[in-house]
């Protein structure tokens, strides 16, 4: 006598909770490597000093203090970055010494917000962003 089995199978379909629960973490896991980079950074990036700018009493850090990041969930990516005007001078180097050669190539000078001049070449680039996990430039 031949056997007879019946089944009864539902399917449910959990893709919308599985594709909300992989936004949420990676918007976690965004979140906290924007957080690590940008303390990491913070660490790394010069401060300037009364020696360093010629201004009597001057106490830096104001480019520590601007480094912010930002998470960009359609992307699935973390930007880490400061809005200062002289930031990009910094991460990138000047004159002879900008990164992929593209500084000026003749020396200068600059006069302080003390009326005394200086001459330079440049000034190297710390790493400040690539250790973070690349430039986007």
């Amino acid at each position: 006598m031949p056997m007879k089995f019946e089944y009864d199978i539902k399917f449910t379909d959990n893709t919308p909770q599985l594709h909300e629960a992989l936004d949420s973490w990676a918007e976690r896991v965004l979140t906290i490597w924007g957080m690590k980079v940008q303390d990491y950074a913070r660490l790394l990036v010069p401060t300037g000093t009364a020696d360093s700018t010629g201004i009597e009493g001057y106490v830096g850090g104001a480019l520590k203090q601007s480094l912010t990041y930002a998470v960009d969930l359609a992307k699935k990516t973390v930007t880490i970055g400061s809005n200062l005007f002289y930031s990009v001078y910094v991460e990138l180097g000047t004159g002879i010494f900008a990164e992929k050669g593209n500084g000026r190539k003749t020396p200068w000078v600059w006069k302080d917000f003390n009326g005394k001049w200086h001459f330079t070449r440049g000034h190297g680039a710390p790493p400040v962003s690539s250790p973070g996990g690349g430039r986007s430039h």
